[in-house]
């Protein structure tokens, strides 16, 4: 029996040892964690903050500047001209005339002249683009913004050659055409040297607003309006764009006895305003 007194002993030695070290580690634990983390002076955890501090600090700004330099567009390139072709698809104009006015605009950009004379600018190339018209409500963008050079003008003619007619019919709004061609403008992708709005039709205005007020707007927001006037229909409608159509530096009209004779006509009025682009560049002081 005495063994197992003294066996019973030892046990209650162990457990009592066993309790007494529980303690210890659990005072050191405690102890460890008034001193803060790793075992950390309140000086050095006062350093350990600061740091942090200081890192979240540099995290923060670099984000913002991030931020900020995403938000800066890139530059846009810059163009010798903005050019939109507004073309007449109103009642006046039938099917084989409006084929004409495509056909003409398509035979000028395949011309190696004119190719000659968008090559000839100060950047070598110009922003087309084409829209259609006839009465208010009824005027459509048939060809978006497109960066034009010598080499690839012959593409551009192909594709204006083999795009449809979709508008047919209606009044002769020249002042809404005026408007949308200046709406059209506002959302050219590059930075233009100029901005000019070529206008052809057969007819004086004859349904919405009129187009002096319209073209005066335009040429206010340095605008320039030129006219192709086709006179088969109405012989003095030259001189109803003249008076109430063209506007701003340069403007001018370019007469076409009718439409067989705009594919002669829109090459002249083309090489004379990409000229004029060339004149313009040598006349004015490069920008600081």
């Amino acid at each position: 029996m005495q063994p197992q007194y003294r066996d019973r002993g030892l046990h209650h030695r162990s457990r009592a040892r066993h309790r007494q070290c529980g303690a210890r580690r659990a005072n050191h634990r405690g102890r460890r964690r008034r001193r803060g983390p790793s075992g950390a002076s309140p000086a050095a955890r006062d350093r350990i903050s600061e740091v942090a501090r200081a890192r979240a600090r540099l995290i923060a700004f670099a984000l913002a500047a991030a931020a900020s330099w995403a938000a800066v567009p890139a530059r846009a390139e810059t163009v010798d001209v903005a050019l939109v072709l507004a073309l007449d698809s109103s009642s006046s104009v039938d099917r084989d005339e409006y084929f004409l006015q495509s056909q003409g605009i398509a035979a000028a950009f395949a011309d190696a002249e004119v190719q000659a004379a968008i090559a000839a600018g100060p950047n070598k190339v110009i922003a087309v683009a084409v829209l259609e018209w006839s009465q208010p409500g009824r005027a459509r963008v048939d060809l978006g913004w497109q960066k034009v050079t010598a080499e690839t003008a012959p593409a551009f003619a192909e594709a204006i050659f083999n795009n449809p007619r979709y508008i047919e019919g209606g009044g002769t709004g020249v002042g809404t055409a005026l408007f949308r061609a200046g709406a059209l403008m506002d959302q050219v992708p590059f930075q233009p040297l100029r901005r000019v709005i070529d206008l052809s039709g057969d007819g004086k205005n004859s349904a919405g607003p009129p187009a002096a007020p319209v073209r005066d707007a335009l040429v206010a927001r340095g605008i320039t309006v030129n006219g192709l006037a086709v006179v088969n229909a109405e012989a003095d409608v030259d001189d109803y764009y003249r008076a109430e159509v063209i506007g701003g530096p340069g403007a001018f009209v370019e007469v076409a006895r009718d439409y067989e004779d705009f594919v002669n006509a829109i090459k002249r009025k083309l090489l004379r305003e990409l000229k004029t682009e060339a004149l313009v560049a040598t006349l004015t002081p490069a920008r600081p």
